[in-house]
C-alpha cells in the first residue's frame, strides 16, 4: 500500500492539506478577533484532511486482502466512492455558503440562499435514494454546486469591483480563498465529464485524471496556506476580511 501511495504521489494532496490546515490554525492564533467565517473555513480545512485519510480505508483493505477489515469485502464499503460523494455535497455547500455570506445585495444574497438551500436539499435526495452512491460519482451534484458556487462567486467579485475593498484587495483572505476554490473547479470540472472512462482498463486516462486532480490540489491548498500566513502577518483588519462595506444594496 505504502508502495502505491508513495508511486502515484498520493501522500502530496494530503501534505498540502495538512499545510492548509496547520497555516489556518495558525491564522487563528495570530487573529484571536478573527471572522466566524475565517473560524469555519479553519476547522472545515481539518474536516477534508481527516476525511481523505479516511478514505483511504478502501486502499488498505484492499492491498492486506480484507484481513483487518473482513466486513469489508463485496460490501457496500468496499470503495469509498460513498465516503467522497458526501464530501462532495458538503465541500460545495460549504464553500458556497462561505461566500454567499460575503454578498451585500439583499436580493442577489437571498436568491443564493435559496437556491443554496435547495441544492443541499436535491444534494440529500439523490445521495439517500440513489442505488448509484457505493458505486460512482454523482456528477450532477457535481455540475450544479459547482455552477451555483460560480455565480456566487462571480457576484462577489462584482461586489469586490464596486467597492472600496478592491483598493486593499491583497489583504483579503476570502479573496484568496474564493481564487482558490473556482480556478479548481474551472481546471477539474471538465476532465470529470470524461469519468465514464474511469476504469482500469483505461490506466492512461487515470494517470491524467489523477495528475490535473493534484496539481489543483497543489494550487488551491497552496493558495490557502500562503493567504493564512500572509494575511496574519500582514496584521490586516479581521473585520474586514471578505466584507464588502460599500457596495450598493
Amino acid at each position: 500500500m505504502l508502495d502505491f501511495i508513495i508511486e502515484n504521489k498520493i501522500y502530496v494532496t494530503y501534505i498540502f492539506e495538512l499545510i492548509a490546515a496547520l497555516s489556518g490554525s495558525y491564522y487563528l492564533i495570530k487573529t484571536p478577533n478573527a471572522r466566524k467565517e475565517i473560524i469555519y473555513f479553519s476547522w472545515f480545512l481539518w474536516f477534508v484532511l481527516l476525511v481523505d485519510l479516511s478514505g483511504a480505508y478502501a486502499l488498505w483493505a484492499y492491498f492486506d486482502d480484507y484481513k483487518t477489515f473482513p466486513f469489508l469485502e463485496d460490501s457496500l464499503f468496499t470503495r469509498n466512492v460513498w465516503l467522497y460523494n458526501w464530501l462532495n455535497l458538503i465541500s460545495i455547500s460549504f464553500y458556497s455558503y462561505l461566500i454567499i455570506k460575503q454578498i451585500i445585495r439583499i436580493k442577489y444574497k437571498g436568491i443564493l440562499k435559496f437556491a443554496l438551500v435547495g441544492f443541499i436539499l436535491l444534494g440529500i435526495f439523490k445521495l439517500t435514494s440513489s442505488d448509484q452512491l457505493f458505486y460512482r460519482y454523482d456528477m450532477s451534484i457535481k455540475f450544479v454546486g459547482a455552477l451555483l458556487l460560480i455565480i456566487a462567486i462571480g457576484i462577489y467579485y462584482f461586489e469586490l469591483l464596486m467597492s472600496d475593498q478592491i483598493l486593499d484587495i491583497k489583504k483579503n483572505l476570502l479573496f484568496y480563498i474564493s481564487v482558490g476554490v473556482i480556478i479548481w473547479h474551472l481546471c477539474v470540472l471538465p476532465i470529470q465529464l470524461y469519468s465514464v472512462y474511469f476504469s482500469v482498463e483505461n490506466v492512461d486516462f487515470i494517470m491524467m485524471y489523477a495528475a490535473i486532480l493534484r496539481y489543483c490540489n497543489i494550487f488551491m491548498y497552496g493558495i490557502f496556506s500562503f493567504a493564512f500566513i500572509y494575511c496574519a502577518n500582514g496584521k490586516s483588519n479581521s473585520k474586514n476580511l471578505g466584507g464588502v462595506k460599500n457596495a450598493e444594496k
